[in-house]
């Protein structure tokens, strides 16, 4: 780990913005009006210093997504153009949805964001996605995406918090959503009519031939389930009204909602991060200058669309900067090293696991990966070690950075030699171009000194505006004069590199996906055979990621002794998380039989010390060593 550098002097730990533009209008027409090419208004509103990093123009003709499987591609002007489509009818076609009007705006309510009727992605990475994506973010609405892998009682709680006017997902996922419409109160389920009102559309992902044809064929409706579905390709009709996106002017941009994500939160359920075309937009162009991307980049889209990670440096980034992205819709280590290796990419975007395996498989002996320059790392911590064997085995670079759904990004290493990174290591580098940061006393709430641990605290225009009509969490994340209380521990060095070191929020961070400690003892103890329980974290070095790991109190007090009654009362809870939750959140560290958990005298779960609690340990998942992939 670098050392800090603060020369003897004691000065704040705050990090203040350097000056650059934000973007206007909708996130779609700003990231299509090619904003990083010499002489457009972000480039002249952009320092000095920073005017050099430039892009030549993006022919139309250019491949920007390409499916990983079939090869299918769509070039920079369909893309365009049949997002413009997608706009089209969902606002003046067969939905005939309109956004919600300037006046809907009241400060009272999520900070005066606009939520206007929001459209539900639920699909893994693919040229479906894409392109709705896009068409969304065109027509004014709101757009929201989950993962495919959430339960129904998951999914549940998106919908009643986001109710949304239209849903697009597999089959699959269409019988996911049944279940949990049926969870949701009548009236819930009367307004928001699915199955009736058409509002259903399918992308079957295993043969669509979208991308591969010139103009795709929709099937026509069908009944899954007992529910009236449209194929997605309706939205494509042959001969579209003409659209023209909505023009937001003064900083109509900053109100409106473009993107809804999902993030977890220490109360347990998730909580809906309200993102605005104007952060969108700015989080791209601090991406832009905090990144050694350029021209004529090739990517493989392997971070889920759906998460910030993917979106803010993948998905967006395809179209902003001109790369060519090759769609993963599910990780498999052959098939992503060959994809690699195929498409000559140039820069990789993962989690730590992926790391460990081009840093210990014998499987990437076999792949010429001399075309990466470079990777980013992010969603979870990765160890120093790790980034160390890359560069020695492989002579690549991995960065890190740092950032939130909250936040659109934070920081990020910009070293372009070993010799740079060397000095960075240990931290998440510098402040994106635009953003400040504040490190504050968890008691004073007062700057520490630099090399002085405390909360770090964010403040830029790509932050989100509210959490989705969740006035509490939104207040007790924001200060009154604007910061995002992130609920990190960490701590800024005299250049301004900032480090992570704990957590104020007891999240798990599961291969890049957060995972609420409440949310799973919750479920744990509505189990008629848990009495008590609780949950923390242990860090799993092979697979490079946290997994939870449960400590249970049984009402049975027999299973404590352990033995075959402990090891059936150990699979019975496995099979009832696997019931409620998605497979990220699963007990993969496994369950402790404990007499008690440790409280205070508030009787809250005091979760440091639930690692020091003896009990009998039993371990419910089958190792899958990532060294003999």
């Amino acid at each position: 780990m670098a050392s800090l550098d603060t020369s003897g002097v004691r000065f704040p730990s705050v990090v203040k913005p350097s000056p650059l533009p934000h973007s206007s209008n909708t996130a779609f027409e700003f990231l299509f009006s090619q904003p990083f090419r010499k002489g457009t208004a972000t480039w002249e509103a952009s320092p000095k210093e920073l005017q050099e990093h430039v892009l030549s123009p993006i022919p139309p003709e250019k491949p920007i997504f390409r499916d990983g499987k079939t090869s299918a591609t769509l070039s920079y002007g369909r893309l365009y153009q049949d997002a413009l489509t997608v706009a089209s009818s969902l606002t003046d076609g067969i939905l005939n949805l309109k956004p919600a009007p300037l006046s809907a705006s009241d400060p009272k309510i999520n900070r005066g964001a606009i939520i206007s009727p929001t459209v539900l992605l639920h699909l893994p990475n693919c040229l479906p996605f894409v392109t709705l994506a896009y068409g969304v973010l065109a027509s004014g609405l709101t757009l929201t995406a989950a993962n495919p892998v959430l339960t129904p009682q998951e999914l549940a709680h998106i919908l009643t918090l986001s109710q949304p006017a239209v849903i697009v997902t597999t089959a699959a996922g269409v019988a996911n959503f049944q279940l949990a419409y049926k969870l949701l109160p009548a009236d819930l389920q009367t307004k928001l009519g699915y199955g009736t009102k058409a509002n259903i559309f399918v992308v079957n992902t295993d043969a669509d031939d979208y991308g591969a044809s010139a103009a795709a064929v929709a099937p026509p409706l069908r009944n899954l389930g007992g529910w009236t579905v449209n194929d997605w390709k309706v939205l494509l009709p042959a001969n579209p009204k003409p659209f023209t996106p909505p023009k937001y002017t003064g900083s109509e941009d900053a109100l409106r909602a473009a993107m809804i994500f999902w993030s977890s939160g220490t109360s347990g359920k998730s909580k809906g991060v309200v993102l605005t075309h104007r952060a969108i937009g700015s989080a791209l162009i601090a991406v832009w200058h905090a990144s050694t991307l350029g021209e004529n980049e090739r990517l493989v889209g392997l971070p889920p669309f759906y998460h910030i990670f993917g979106w803010a440096n993948v998905l967006m980034v395809g179209v902003a900067f001109g790369a060519t992205v090759t769609t993963v819709s599910k990780f498999d280590p052959v098939s992503y090293l060959k994809i690699a290796q195929e498409t000559r990419a140039t820069h990789l975007h993962f989690s730590p696991p992926i790391a460990v395996l081009l840093a210990k498989s014998p499987l990437v002996d076999g792949f010429n990966l001399s075309s990466v320059r470079g990777c980013t790392s992010g969603g979870a911590p990765l160890a120093t070690s790790v980034i160390e064997q890359v560069y020695k085995r492989l002579n690549i670079l991995i960065k890190i950075g740092y950032g939130l759904s909250e936040t659109g990004g934070a920081t990020q290493q910009q070293s372009m030699t070993w010799e740079d990174l060397k000095k960075q290591l240990g931290s998440c580098g510098p402040a994106y171009p635009g953003t400040a940061i504040l490190v504050r006393s968890v008691e004073t709430g007062k700057p520490v000194d630099v090399g002085q641990e405390g909360e770090i605290c964010i403040r830029s225009p790509s932050n989100t505006i509210s959490y989705l009509n969740n006035p509490d969490a939104t207040s007790e994340s924001f200060t009154e004069d604007g910061w995002f209380c992130t609920g990190d521990i960490g701590k800024l060095d005299g250049n301004g590199n900032l480090y992570i070191t704990d957590r104020l929020k007891e999240l798990i961070k599961v291969k890049g996906f957060q995972v609420s400690p409440a949310d799973l003892e919750d479920s744990l103890c509505a189990s008629p055979l848990v009495q008590d329980a609780g949950v923390t974290s242990i860090y799993h070095q092979d697979h490079a990621t946290e997994y939870p790991r449960a400590y249970v109190v049984p009402f049975d007090k027999e299973v404590l002794k352990g033995g075959k009654k402990g090891e059936e009362f150990a699979h019975e809870l496995r099979k009832h998380i696997e019931g409620k939750h998605a497979p990220y959140k699963w007990i993969r560290g496994g369950f402790v039989l404990v007499d008690a958990v440790p409280k205070s005298p508030a009787g809250k779960i005091l979760r440091r010390l639930l690692k020091d609690c003896k009990g009998v340990h039993v371990q419910v998942y089958e190792e899958k060593p990532r060294a003999k992939l």
